[in-house]
């Protein structure tokens, strides 16, 4: 949980928890960051050049390397700038929707919460004809 939610939380009147913090919280914030994450292309960020991921469209009429590429990109992302998500694995995944396959990755980790338990995350990144990136959790 970021530290601006947990200022909310704290300032908040009605608020009769007596710690800032749930355990879907960290969840939902480590999912969150990686829409923005793999929604942004590498290189578009000034201060930081290899945050998001690669452009692949200009690989799309070459699937197999279009998809290391990807998968790479995706791991080494989230390996670099979201370090609750620990044992990161991308795994790509075929996927043909009305005769046009697709790009779709599985990706699975764990995040320790704050009582130092794990706590496992699985989602789906599915990238468009676009380019775009999508997460669904599995």
């Amino acid at each position: 949980m970021s530290l601006l939610t947990r200022l909310e939380r704290a300032a908040d009147p009605t608020n009769v928890e007596r710690h800032t913090w749930k355990a879907d919280d960290q969840a939902t914030a480590v999912i969150g960051h990686l829409k923005k994450m793999l929604a942004t292309k590498a290189g578009t960020s000034k201060t930081c050049p290899d945050y998001g991921v690669p452009d692949i469209t200009h690989l799309l009429h070459d699937m197999a390397e279009a998809t290391a590429l990807m998968q790479r990109g995706v791991k080494l992302s989230i390996q670099s700038y979201e370090p609750r998500l620990k044992n990161v694995q991308v795994r790509p995944m075929k996927v043909e929707v009305q005769g046009q396959v697709g790009m779709m990755f599985e990706i699975t980790g764990h995040i320790l919460l704050p009582d130092g338990k794990r706590q496992a995350l699985r989602f789906g990144a599915a990238i468009d004809d676009k380019g775009q990136i999508g997460i669904d959790e599995l």
